[in-house]
C-alpha cells in the first residue's frame, strides 16, 4: 500500500494494550444502553422507544467493532481474557460467533480486494452497479436483511451467513465449534430477555429494545461502513484500491464508525494497534514522513454520494 511505514520501536510503543481503557470502553458502551432502556422505559412514551432503538442500534454496532478488537486481541493484555471478554461480552449478545467471524476477519485480512476474501459479499459491486440497488441494498439492511438472512443460513444449512471453512473442519481444543458458540449467542439472549423483562416489567422490552435494533440499525450501521470501507464503482481493481480511511464527522463516529474504525486503512497496515492508538499512528506517519500515506475519503455519507454519482442511474 505505502512504501513508508513507521519505524519498529513506536510500532511497539503504539501497540501497547491498556487494560484500564479496554475496561472504559466496555463500561461507556453499556452505560450507555443502559440509560437509553431506563430513559424509554421510565418516559414510555413512543418517541423515547424510538429514539433508544437508535441509540442502541449504534451501542450494538460498537460492540461489534470492540468484538473486533478482540479479534486482533487488542481488548486486555491476557489472552484468555481478551477472547472471553470478546465472545461473552461483545460477540454472543448481538448474535456473532467470535471465533468463527474471528477466522474470517483473520482471513479478509489477507484476502482483501480479493473475490475470495470472505468478506467480498459485503463490498463487491456485484447486484450493486447502479444507484438504485445500492440504495436498495442499505434500505434492506434497515429492513433486517441481515438478521433474516442469517436465520435462514442457520435454519437452512445450519451455517452463518458467511461459511468459512477452517473455523467448520479445524477446530481447536480451547475454542468451541460454531453449534457451541451458538448455544453462547442464544444464551446470552436468554439472559437479556430475562433482565430486561425483570427491570422493565413488560416481556416485550427485549424485542423491541434489543432484537429490533440490532435486526435494523446495528445491521445498517456496520454493512454501510463496511461497504463504504472497502467498495469501488467497478469490481476489477486492485486489491490497494479497496482499503481507506474515511474522514468521519461527529455523528459519523457515534453511529457508523466508533472505536477508530474510520482508520480503516491504518488498521489493515498495522493491525497489532489497538484502536484509542490509531490516532496517534497517524500524528506519527505525518511527523515522520511529511504526509499520511494512505487514501482518505471525506466523510461516510459524502463517501457514499460520490460513489453514487460514478454508477449508472438506470437500474
Amino acid at each position: 500500500m505505502t512504501g513508508h511505514a513507521i519505524n519498529r520501536q513506536t510500532l511497539q510503543t503504539l501497540s501497547g494494550l491498556s487494560n484500564v481503557r479496554a475496561l472504559c470502553d466496555f463500561l461507556l458502551v453499556c452505560g450507555v444502553i443502559a440509560a437509553a432502556f431506563a430513559g424509554a422505559t421510565l418516559l414510555d412514551r413512543g418517541y423515547a422507544y424510538v429514539l433508544a432503538i437508535l441509540v442502541i442500534g449504534s451501542r450494538q454496532n460498537a460492540l461489534a467493532t470492540l468484538a473486533h478488537e478482540g479479534w486482533h486481541g487488542l481488548l486486555f493484555s491476557s489472552r484468555r481474557l481478551n477472547h472471553l471478554a470478546g465472545a461473552w461480552l461483545y460477540s454472543y449478545p448481538v448474535g456473532i460467533l467470535y471465533y468463527h467471524d474471528r477466522d474470517r476477519h483473520l482471513r479478509h485480512h489477507r484476502e482483501v480486494g480479493y473475490d475470495y476474501d470472505p468478506d467480498w459479499i459485503n463490498y463487491t459491486s456485484r447486484g450493486r452497479e447502479t444507484r438504485g440497488r445500492v440504495l436498495w441494498y442499505l434500505a434492506s439492511l434497515l429492513l433486517g436483511r441481515l438478521f433474516f438472512s442469517t436465520l435462514l443460513s442457520f435454519v437452512s444449512r445450519g451455517q452463518p451467513r458467511i461459511g468459512v471453512e477452517s473455523a467448520n473442519h479445524s477446530r481447536k481444543e480451547d475454542r468451541p465449534g460454531v453449534f457451541g458458540e451458538l448455544f453462547g449467542v442464544l444464551a446470552c439472549q436468554a439472559v437479556l430477555f430475562v433482565s430486561m423483562a425483570l427491570i422493565s416489567g413488560h416481556w416485550w422490552s427485549y424485542p423491541l429494545l434489543w432484537l429490533l435494533p440490532l435486526a435494523t440499525f446495528a445491521g445498517f450501521f456496520a454493512n454501510f461502513r463496511a461497504l463504504i470501507e472497502h467498495v469501488t464503482n467497478r469490481d476489477d481493481v486492485s486489491p490497494e484500491d479497496r482499503l481507506r480511511d474515511v474522514n468521519a464527522g461527529t455523528l459519523e463516529r457515534f453511529f457508523v464508525s466508533p472505536s477508530h474504525f474510520h482508520y480503516h486503512a491504518l488498521h489493515h497496515a498495522h493491525p497489532s494497534i489497538p484502536h484509542y492508538n490509531l490516532t496517534r499512528g497517524k500524528k506519527e506517519y505525518v511527523e515522520q514522513f511529511g504526509s499520511y500515506p494512505f487514501p482518505v475519503w471525506k466523510g461516510y455519507t459524502v463517501a457514499l454520494l460520490t460513489h453514487l454519482r460514478g454508477l449508472r442511474s438506470r437500474v
